[in-house]
C-alpha cells in the first residue's frame, strides 16, 4: 500500500516580530522521508538560449556540480525543462527531509549560486548585476512559484538517498569481495547463505 502523502513541511505562517517578514507557508507532497519540489517560472523575453547555455556544463563544471550534490547528500533527482516555446520553465527535484533544511544545504554549497545563474533569466527574479537575494528571499521566490503535485509517487519512498548511496557502497564492495581468490571457501559458512543469495539476483 503506498503511504499517505502529506505536506513537505508543516510550518505555517509567523507574525513579523521586530521587522521580521512573514514567511510563507511551504509547499510540495511528502511521502516518507522524500519530498518533491515543483516550480514553474515564466522565462524573461529573448532568454531560453541562456538558460540552455547555463544548464549545458562542460565536464568539468558537471563534475563538481555531481560532486556538491553528493556531499549535501538529501538529493534523489532534478530535472529542469523549457517548455511552451521556451517561455516557461520547470525546476523539478525530489530531496530528503525538510523544504527549508534542503534550501539551506544547497546554500551552504555552492549549488543555489548555480541555481542563481539560470534564476536570473526567469520572471520576478533580479538580473545579474543587481542586488542578489538572499537565501529567505530565494525561498520565498521558489514558494511563490511552486505547486504542489496532484500526486507523488517513489519506487522506495521509505529509503533516503544516504542510504541508496551506502547500499550502492556495500553492494560494490561485497562483489569485490566475491571476486576475490579464495573468497568462495570462506563464504561457505551457513549463515551468510541469504547474502549470497541476494548477491546472486
Amino acid at each position: 500500500m503506498l503511504e499517505t502523502q502529506q505536506e513537505a513541511s508543516d510550518m505555517t505562517t509567523t507574525e513579523p516580530q521586530n521587522g521580521t517578514p512573514v514567511r510563507s507557508p511551504r509547499k510540495g507532497a511528502r511521502t516518507g522521508p522524500v519530498s518533491e519540489l515543483s516550480v514553474f517560472l515564466n522565462v524573461k523575453p529573448g532568454r531560453e538560449q541562456l538558460i540552455r547555455d547555463v544548464l549545458h556544463m562542460t565536464p568539468a563544471e558537471r563534475a563538481a556540480m555531481e560532486k556538491a550534490i553528493f556531499d549535501v547528500g538529501s538529493l534523489h533527482q532534478a530535472r529542469y525543462v523549457l517548455f511552451d516555446n521556451g517561455s516557461r520553465l520547470l525546476v523539478a527535484t525530489t530531496f530528503d527531509g525538510d523544504w527549508d533544511v534542503y534550501i539551506d544545504d544547497f546554500a551552504a554549497s555552492y549549488i543555489l549560486d548555480a541555481w542563481d545563474a539560470f534564476l536570473i533569466h526567469c520572471e520576478g527574479y533580479p538580473d545579474e548585476g543587481k542586488a542578489s537575494l538572499t537565501v529567505e528571499e530565494i525561498k520565498e521566490f521558489l514558494t511563490a512559484n511552486q505547486v504542489t503535485a496532484a500526486d507523488f509517487y517513489m519506487t522506495y519512498s521509505g529509503v533516503t538517498a544516504k542510504e541508496i548511496q551506502k547500499a550502492l557502497r556495500v553492494d560494490t564492495a561485497f562483489q569485490q569481495v566475491l571476486d576475490t581468490p579464495g573468497a568462495a571457501e570462506a563464504l561457505q559458512n551457513p549463515a551468510l547463505k541469504p547474502l549470497l543469495e541476494l548477491a546472486v539476483n
